[in-house]
């Protein structure tokens, strides 16, 4: 156990916030003393820390770091490879990881900064893929319970950047989660960025490895790098609407860039914001990026309030002008 651990190194947004204690878990062992803690104190999982927005200056509780490590293939045969995934394992990593392998599944979420673990939590997803596509299993250490549960894909109720485990009441900590990769690779390009890159580049031969490179080159260009300015990527959720209302906004909005989500449409939240006129915008020390609307930056000194202050004022703005609730997709301690 340690004590009054700056947080700030362990938070991609940059905002300072001291834990009071704070566990680093990587054997089952450790996993014992956090048992201990439960119901004494509040405790907080944290993993890549690429979903937090530390609010207070202090986390009264104890954080338990994820910093298990470890790829173990269970099973495979000539069309599919079973894998689990130790929940600190770096996402990319695991993602290089099966690339190099020829292993399809995950090549289209590569890029994205997060630990296994978090991956399910709001079941992360971009460029046309989501993780639950590909999650077998996820196993997690009850805390209430004192053991280990294995919770099957189905009974995750996984939905857009949702789960189980996102508002679970802190008892249950996944510990592994488990993967089925394919060997018999088609390319998911159906993304209108990605497709039209590899259209320009004229590339014809696609692989897993290629899929992540270009992925990769896709963000680089539209997001923020967080060591240089602090983010948490996509701060809100794209929201969903009726599509009677969509029919009503685009008689107005012409140009309003909108999915098919099912019987609804989901809207994109940065052309939202940017018709808000925050892309761009810089207030103090926080701001939207200038070249993706969905991502707050961290310009240097922000705090969790200045933070909360930036996103409740789009919130009304998007309100006020579409009539549409745009929900926080980052995680608020």
């Amino acid at each position: 156990m340690e004590y009054n651990i700056d947080l700030k190194p362990y938070n991609t947004f940059g905002l300072n916030c001291k834990a009071k204690e704070f566990l680093r878990l990587r054997t089952e062992e450790d996993l014992d003393l956090l048992q201990s803690e439960y119901g004494k104190q509040t405790i907080l999982f944290l993993g890549f820390g690429a979903n937090v927005v530390f609010v207070d200056n202090e986390f009264g509780g104890l954080v338990a770091k994820l910093e298990n490590k470890g790829i173990d293939v269970k099973e495979e045969d000539k069309n599919f490879c079973s894998v689990e995934v130790e929940a600190g394992q770096t996402w990319d990593d695991f993602v290089d990881w099966a690339c190099e392998r020829g292993l399809s599944g995950v090549e289209n979420l590569a890029g994205i900064p997060s630990s296994v673990g978090a991956a399910p939590v709001q079941n992360i997803g971009a460029y046309g893929m989501e993780v639950k596509d590909s999650i077998t299993y996820v196993v997690v250490f009850d805390l209430k319970e004192n053991k280990f549960i294995t919770i099957k894909n189905e009974e995750c109720n996984f939905a857009y950047r949702n789960s189980i485990f996102k508002y679970q009441e802190g008892n249950l900590l996944i510990w592994k989660v488990g993967f089925c990769l394919s060997k018999n690779f088609t390319p998911n390009i159906n993304y209108k960025a990605l497709e039209e890159k590899i259209k320009k580049e004229n590339i014809v031969s696609l692989t897993p490895k290629l899929i992540a490179q270009k992925v990769r080159e896709i963000r680089n260009e539209k997001l923020p790098n967080f060591k240089v300015l602090g983010n948490v990527g996509s701060f809100f959720k794209n929201p969903v609407i009726e599509k009677h209302q969509y029919e009503l906004l685009k008689k107005d909005y012409k140009d309003i860039v909108a999915f098919d989500s099912g019987e609804k449409k989901k809207i994109s939240a940065a052309w939202l914001i940017e018709q808000c006129g925050y892309k761009g915008k810089r207030i103090g020390n926080i701001g939207m990026h200038d070249r993706q609307a969905l991502v707050m930056v961290n310009y240097g000194g922000a705090s969790g309030e200045d933070v909360l202050h930036l996103a409740h004022q789009i919130q009304k703005n998007v309100k006020e002008k579409f009539n549409i609730d745009l929900n926080i997709e980052a995680h608020i301690i």
